[in-house]
């Protein structure tokens, strides 16, 4: 028997019917029927490898190699963009406007990964901080299907991009709660946050060539983006503070960045009124795009939602929030 899992990452490791097919001692049409039923039920997208006009499939312009532990998942890519968010916290009834500037800019540029950096969900009612002012968070059920429902968003807006996250302290909150209260439920499915998203490949962290890393949170306080930078050595990619940013460092041969991703979440979401209308610290909504030519990474372009709570990039208007 081969499980949804090894189907989906034997799928998104070959992207061919036929290659799978082979792989996993299967019949091509039956296959092809597993792969339909699970992106129907999963709601994710099986992409398939683009083919010259020969027939001859070309090989992949970015590179997946996953950990076992998950600890730390690896791409290697040449040239191509990548889309990195963070701090979504998704929550049900809202579609951020950094979310949907994110699945427009997706459409638009064709990235082939996007990465959410952690936080794609808040766990209010399962975190540690105690209820403000009667308020009510939503359930875990809630957020869990308001997150289904914005990664769906986003998988059909960056078809055959290569979908990974990484965990952040939000999303701890899902996998602790189960761990401490129903140990003796381990390893049944749903008890862990990935079993629900299983087209997005999770670790700690995720390691871009020789010279890059993407980790939830490092670094803290004003010059947290320039700490990372300056002690990491490379170019070092965070969230978590929901700055939107880039710190450069030139050493004697090559030049770094410490990129803060902002947030996909709206400042004004339930979710953060702990701050007692108080203005989040240098908070900004948005994300970052990273191009890579020639295996080089190119300065950093930012999506950013200002003032007037519409969506820039690239000097233009992505999305009005009319």
């Amino acid at each position: 028997m081969v499980t949804d899992e090894e189907f989906i990452d034997a799928w998104m490791r070959l992207q061919s019917g036929t290659e799978v097919a082979k792989e996993l001692n299967l019949k091509l049409r039956s296959v092809f029927t597993r792969r339909r039923n699970i992106e129907k039920t999963y709601k994710i997208l099986l992409p398939v490898a683009a083919q010259s006009n020969n027939g001859v499939v070309q090989p992949p312009a970015i590179t997946m190699v996953m950990s076992e532990r998950r600890d730390v998942n690896r791409l290697e890519i040449q040239n191509g963009s990548i889309i990195v968010g963070s701090d979504a916290h998704y929550s049900p009834g809202h579609i951020s406007v950094a979310h949907r500037a994110l699945c427009a800019v997706a459409a638009e540029i064709n990235p082939v990964a996007v990465i959410l950096n952690g936080d794609i969900l808040d766990g209010g009612s399962i975190g540690r901080h105690s209820r403000q002012n009667w308020k009510k968070p939503p359930t875990v059920k809630q957020e869990l299907e308001a997150v289904m429902d914005r990664l769906h968003e986003i998988e059909q807006a960056a078809r055959g991009a290569k979908l990974m996250r990484t965990y952040g302290n939000h999303c701890m909150r899902f996998d602790a709660k189960l761990a401490n209260l129903v140990p003796e439920y381990e390893g049944v499915p749903g008890m862990l946050l990935r079993d629900h998203i299983p087209g997005w490949k999770d670790s700690e962290r995720i390691d871009i060539n020789e010279d890059t890393v993407v980790i939830h949170d490092w670094h803290y306080g004003l010059h947290s983006g320039w700490n990372d930078v300056l002690k990491g050595g490379c170019n070092v990619i965070t969230g978590h503070t929901h700055e939107l940013s880039a710190k450069a460092h030139k050493g004697f041969k090559n030049t770094h960045y410490g990129i803060k991703t902002g947030m996909l979440a709206d400042e004004y979401q339930s979710e953060f009124d702990y701050r007692l209308s108080k203005p989040g610290f240098n908070w900004q909504s948005g994300f970052v795009v990273l191009t890579w030519a020639n295996g080089m990474l190119l300065y950093p372009e930012f999506c950013a939602v200002r003032d007037d709570n519409n969506a820039y990039f690239r000097g233009k208007l992505v999305l009005s929030s009319r």
